[in-house]
């Protein structure tokens, strides 16, 4: 099985600050570091962002948090790769 992305992958995404729960989403995270992550948003009004790279935990923010510096930039609309 392939991975759902891969390196040279060229993602096209829709510029909005919000997406369903469980979409891919390009985010930043601290401000300033965009990232493509799978986006969950949770009972308590909090967001989670699942990596891709297991290797990295998933990170979840209250609202406060995620409103100034870990918030969406866009959702993920179509992946273009080269064979």
């Amino acid at each position: 099985m392939h991975p759902k992305y891969v390196e040279r992958d060229i993602i096209i995404i829709e510029v909005r600050p919000d997406c369903e729960s469980g979409q891919d989403a390009v985010v930043y995270v601290n401000g300033y570091n965009a990232t493509l992550k799978t986006v969950y948003h949770n009972e308590d009004s909090s967001i989670t962002f699942q990596p891709y790279n297991h290797q990295y935990p998933l990170k979840t923010y209250g609202k406060g948090v995620y409103d100034t510096k870990n918030r969406i930039l866009g959702m993920l609309k179509e992946i273009r790769r080269k064979v």
